[in-house]
């Protein structure tokens, strides 16, 4: 997996000195060369100065900015980027046609329930408890194959996706420990598990988008989600494939001991994490996420499906 360099320390100043990038604040003061990474998430209130980015641009790097809610603000594209015209061009037309869209976004439901099966059954051994335990457990991909089977209307489609993350959310409402959790909620998040829930996805939908370009295509046009803002629907797309297991990752990082009520600041809007917090869940990111395979499905679903007869 390519290499990631997250910035989480507020009011430090970013620039480059020769190949290096320069993160200097009153404590502290890192030299990095650029070919230590491929990517850059900026987390924190920094200034970073506009020779620098270009030089983070010129050398292929994608630069995310992502604020205390967990919300991705910008993302700085590399300089050079493939053209891919003939596979985008199939691309668009791929998914501009309506029999085309509604087989891809159900073959990514079917894809994401099964691996949603897989989760429900991991949250109950983390219990202790037996599979039986949670009727959707162990059945969830039948339930989910026959709805699909009796639709081709898109908002219906949408409504199964729900029906498959809320019984994923039911088992982490349940499993969480020192924290509570009673539904989704974000820009803003209104609970500590929901601004680590935010931040997760954040980042996990970052890393999508150089991955769907280096398969030269459009990540900003996509199959299931609407476009909105600079929000780049492809990479949306994919990440429903493996919310799951970000949903498990995340219930285990809320019971790992790291974090407590101390690390997270409440406002009337929102809760968002401090920047220790914000540092513990990215070190967690990068060791049990960008070191395992879970962006195996993604790729799977990018050659199988996407790229068919493209």
């Amino acid at each position: 997996m390519e290499k990631t360099l997250f910035i989480t320390t507020h009011g430090l100043k970013i620039s480059k000195y020769g190949n290096y990038l320069i993160a200097k604040g009153k404590e502290i003061k890192e030299r990095i060369p650029f070919g230590a990474f491929d990517h850059l998430f900026i987390l924190s209130n920094v200034t970073i100065t506009t020779q620098t980015l270009k030089a983070l641009s010129k050398s292929g790097k994608y630069v995310f900015i992502i604020n205390t809610a967990g919300k991705v603000q910008s993302i700085i594209l590399p300089e050079f980027l493939p053209s891919a015209e003939k596979r985008r061009l199939k691309q668009y037309e791929k998914i501009r046609n309506e029999n085309s869209r509604i087989y891809l976004v159900k073959e990514l439901l079917f894809r994401k329930a099964i691996i949603a099966e897989k989760v429900l059954e991991k949250f109950r051994r983390a219990q202790k408890l037996p599979i039986s335990n949670n009727p959707l457990a162990g059945f969830l991909c039948k339930t989910v194959e026959s709805m699909l089977s009796q639709t081709d209307n898109i908002k219906v489609l949408r409504g199964i996706d729900g029906y498959i993350m809320k019984s994923v959310y039911s088992d982490f409402a349940f499993s969480i420990e020192s924290f509570s959790f009673k539904k989704r909620s974000y820009h803003p998040p209104k609970d500590e598990a929901n601004a680590v829930l935010s931040l997760i996805f954040s980042m996990f939908y970052s890393l999508l988008i150089p991955l769907v370009v280096s398969y030269n295509l459009d990540p900003y046009v996509g199959f299931f989600h609407e476009k909105r803002g600079i929000h780049a629907p492809l990479a949306s797309d994919l990440s429903e494939l493996v919310k799951p297991e970000l949903i498990f990752f995340t219930a285990n990082v809320l019971n790992s001991g790291y974090l407590d009520e101390s690390d997270f600041k409440r406002f009337k809007d929102g809760c968002y994490l401090r920047p220790n917090a914000t540092r513990v869940v990215c070190k967690l990111f990068m060791e049990k996420i960008l070191n395992s395979d879970i962006f195996f499905p993604v790729k799977l679903f990018i050659k199988e499906v996407l790229l068919d007869e493209m």
